[in-house]
């Protein structure tokens, strides 16, 4: 039940346990890429270290909405890894590391950041634009991050925070199902600025 977990991909860094990788799996298998399959191209056991080795091939499209990811992006990936898995005198796997270019696979998919924008800026517009509310958008901004628009329903508007939630209740509350599309993106690197322009598209 406390088998840990680790791997020097990104999305996986900061997951140490085996019930938080499965769990993330989880989302990714079958919120995300439902339909998803694997292949298990070869496996060993050193009996000496008791520690089992899975080749693998993971392949899916990526349809379905996930928390912490960007939009649905209808492209597909067909990404390799391997897991190194240790057993403990009673047998059962008490240790599982990971090794996956996950930077390969998110490229596939179009989870890369666009070429020359730092990935913060990118991952906060997807989640303030999919609705995800503060809650997602706090991991990639200051958290007194300041927000300003003179359109006339932010103009009391004053942080981040109070926009990533207006925006949640615009995308989830009040029009469910809503959709957007990134249009263009630049970035300056002499102002270390970030420009998204992008189509909102919903229904009242």
């Amino acid at each position: 039940h406390d088998a840990v977990f680790s791997s020097q991909a990104e999305p996986l860094k900061d997951i140490t346990t085996v019930h938080g990788y499965a769990e993330w799996m989880k989302g990714i298998a079958c919120v995300a890429m439902p339909g998803s399959s694997y292949e298990l191209n070869a496996h060993s056991f050193d009996p000496g270290t008791r520690t089992a080795t899975f080749f693998g091939t993971f392949r899916g499209t990526h349809t379905g909405r996930l928390h912490g990811l960007p939009a649905p992006t209808y492209k597909s990936m067909e990404t390799q890894y391997v897991y190194n898995m240790h057993k403990n005198e009673q047998g059962k796997v008490d240790r599982i590391t990971k090794v996956w270019h996950s930077a390969w696979a998110a490229a596939q998919v179009g989870w890369s950041p666009p070429a020359g924008i730092p990935e913060n800026a990118t991952h906060l517009f997807h989640a303030c634009e999919s609705g995800r509310g503060w809650e997602e958008c706090r991991h990639f901004c200051a958290h007194d991050a300041v927000f300003t628009a003179q359109a006339e329903p932010l103009k009391d508007i004053k942080t981040m925070h109070g926009y990533a939630e207006w925006m949640k209740g615009i995308a989830v509350v009040a029009m469910p199902g809503s959709s957007y599309e990134l249009n263009a993106h630049s970035f300056d690197t002499d102002t270390s600025t970030a420009t998204f322009f992008g189509t909102f598209r919903g229904t009242h």
